[in-house]
């Protein structure tokens, strides 16, 4: 390495040249950070994608941390010139000019190295413990601090010399692997993500003007009690209940975002459609034989506004049926990086190499406070602008409180919980097991999520309002639901994971028909995945490919509607290039609810009626209709794993 004539405290410092400052950041990230940011995804990538699509992935990857060095190179060099230019910092140019660029790639590297050691540390030792906001932001601070005070005093030649002789002896492979993953980049270009379609001249729709999908994430139909005659914490939303059909016993397919919202968009159960990891996307097919697309040869313009990219059509990979869809709705620092890198809608960039600018999302629990990041305004408003634009439209708006963190607006906070008490995010637990000791905590972070659901009501409210006033509500096919609910029993706090209880999965379902002024109750169990069946059919178009649901048409009309067993599931430890030999399944019939973990190879039967909360394993009490209703499981999951052979062959 050719040193130039700047020493500092022994160490002397190679001229700060743009090559020499962007191939020694080229091999820190690439070599370094890449690869523990890979393996600590890459139990859960090797369950939904294929070897050539992560090594597609990877080869982008590369290609944009060459770009990231690159910036780092030229902030370097510019440091360096500046400092020229003054007598005095001469001295300094070059230290100056590496530290800007080696710091911040020790910080990332150092980073990724100390959250892989955690998370393999709470997987070997069975611990479900985590960091707090306070501890994390702690850590950081002294790692800059240590970092720049050993880059500036006496440490500068024991640490700086040997890292940089370090990056200097591996540069050549880095720039080939980089040269290599720009050449497969190019033969094989990552899909880009088509900018909003232009308000096109739509065929007017046979069947209802406006369709309206509107989910609120995170909203228990056991806390918002909607449908029922007694106290509700959603006034609003009860009196759109009033012109409305109200299913007290609607269920989500899954107990978190992805699976639940694909079922939404193509009307098929997790086993089917296999986004059950929570960065995977839907089987191919599927993503081809959606609700939007269907809707649009109707005759409908297709929007979407999601405040979680977990529910976002890049996502699920079903982007392409839209004429518009936005990402949108947070003043979150973290969520930045990751809608950035949704522009690549196939890959799996956004839920890891996003972690290239660490510490965003712990420094937003600081920069928050006690207002929540995703407030709903921030999304139904440019929803609603784009709904009145002209043409008939199908729009899903999907917005993210009461979700965690339970941080309820000014207007609802306080009604339930006085004082300070959780008022801020730094005080609250997160998604979380907890001990019997500490249920009395519990109770009253779901009194917060509870005014976070009053403040959803509010904002849902206005929302409505607002259509109504446009004159675009009374015509409309207007759904209103969640994807899932949030447990606060069970010695689990949020949602995920293998809990699969009525508090995650029963979620509120109205719909309102155009015109309607009478109000329907509907008490027979059904599923998120009758939701796009009902609104293709209300919507004019033939029914979905791949739906597992059936059209609700009958029951909002009061004609007979058969009962039928509904279906959740949690499937996140498998793999869909594997047989079904892992997960937990759920069958509800009426008010019987089995609960299989495949795994574990264990069933539980629980009797809804009498045993809301789920506490009292009848199996052994009932052995014929757990016999029953395991057979029914049993069929379906034979089907699913038919279904998955053809889907991903071997």
């Amino acid at each position: 390495m050719r040193r130039g004539p700047h020493t500092d405290r022994g160490i002397a410092w190679p001229r700060a040249s743009l090559w020499q400052l962007f191939s020694h950041a080229l091999s820190a990230l690439l070599l370094l950070w890449l690869p523990f940011a890979l393996l600590r995804q890459l139990d859960a990538f090797i369950a939904f994608r294929t070897a050539s699509e992560l090594g597609s992935d990877l080869a982008l990857a590369a290609v944009l941390i060459g770009l990231q060095c690159l910036l780092l190179a030229v902030l370097g060099l510019t440091l360096r010139g500046l400092l020229a230019l003054v007598p005095a910092g001469r001295r300094w140019a070059d230290p100056a000019a590496w530290a800007l660029v080696l710091i911040p790639c020790a910080w990332v590297c150092l980073w990724q190295l100390g959250g892989s050691s955690w998370a393999w540390f709470k997987l070997t030792a069975g611990a479900d413990v985590s960091l707090t906001p306070h501890a994390r932001i702690t850590v950081t601070l002294l790692l800059l601090l240590v970092l720049g005070w050993g880059m500036w005093k006496g440490m500068a030649h024991r640490i700086a010399g040997p890292l940089l002789n370090m990056l200097q002896s591996i540069r050549s492979l880095a720039l080939i692997l980089l040269v290599t993953a720009a050449g497969a980049t190019a033969w094989h270009p990552p899909r880009l993500l088509q900018p909003a379609s232009p308000v096109r001249p739509a065929s007017t729709p046979t069947a209802v003007k406006d369709i309206f999908l509107i989910t609120i994430d995170t909203l228990a139909e056991r806390d918002a009690q909607v449908c029922a005659s007694g106290d509700t914490l959603m006034p609003h939303l009860r009196k759109f209940a009033a012109q409305a059909t109200c299913f007290s016993r609607a269920y989500s397919s899954a107990n978190f975002t992805t699976p639940s919202t694909i079922t939404l968009e193509t009307g098929a159960l997790p086993w089917h459609h296999w986004g059950v990891q929570i960065v995977a996307k839907a089987a191919t097919p599927l993503q081809q034989g959606s609700l939007a697309p269907a809707l649009r040869q109707a005759g409908y313009r297709t929007l979407s506004f999601s405040a979680n990219i977990l529910a976002s059509p890049r996502h699920h990979g079903t982007d392409p049926g839209y004429d518009d869809q936005r990402i949108l709705g947070s003043t979150a620092l973290g969520s930045q990086p990751r809608v950035l890198l949704t522009r690549f809608p196939d890959t799996t960039l956004p839920f890891w190499l996003s972690s290239l600018v660490p510490f965003l999302d712990t420094l937003d629990v600081y920069l928050h406070g006690a207002t929540h990041p995703y407030p709903p305004q921030l999304t139904y408003e440019p929803a609603l602008a784009a709904i009145g634009e002209r043409g008939s439209s199908f729009a899903w708006v999907h917005t993210l409180p009461p979700h965690d963190p339970f941080l309820p607006p000014a207007s609802t906070k306080g009604r339930l919980l006085p004082g300070d008490e959780l008022g801020k995010w730094s005080q609250q637990l997160g998604m979380t097991a907890f001990t019997e000791a500490q249920q009395g905590l519990v109770n009253k972070h779901r009194l917060r999520y509870r005014e976070g659901i009053m403040g959803a009501d509010e904002a849902l409210g206005q929302f409505l309002t607002q259509l109504e006033q446009a004159g675009r509500l009374d015509d409309a096919l207007v759904i209103v639901t969640s994807d899932h609910g949030e447990s606060f029993a069970h010695g689990y706090m949020g949602h995920a994971g293998d809990i699969l209880t009525d508090d995650v999965l029963r979620v509120p379902l109205l719909i309102k028909l155009p015109r309607q002024r009478q109000a329907r109750v509907v008490d027979q169990p059904v599923s998120l995945a009758d939701v796009a069946p009902t609104i293709a059919d209300l919507g004019g178009a033939p029914p979905l490919p791949y739906q597992d649901g059936r059209s609700l048409r009958p029951a909002l009309f009061g004609e007979p509607f058969p009962p039928q067993p509904v279906f959740a599931m949690a499937m996140e430890r498998q793999s869909r290039f594997a047989p079904l030999q892992r997960g937990r399944y759920v069958v509800v019939d009426g008010l019987l609810k089995l609960v299989l973990d495949k795994g574990k190879g264990s069933t539980q039967l629980f009797e809804l009626g009498s045993d809301p909360d789920e506490l009292h394993d009848l199996s052994a009490a009932r052995p014929q209709d757990t016999a029953r209703l395991g057979q029914v499981l049993d069929e379906r999951l034979r089907e699913a794993e038919a279904r998955r052979q053809r889907l991903f062959p071997r």
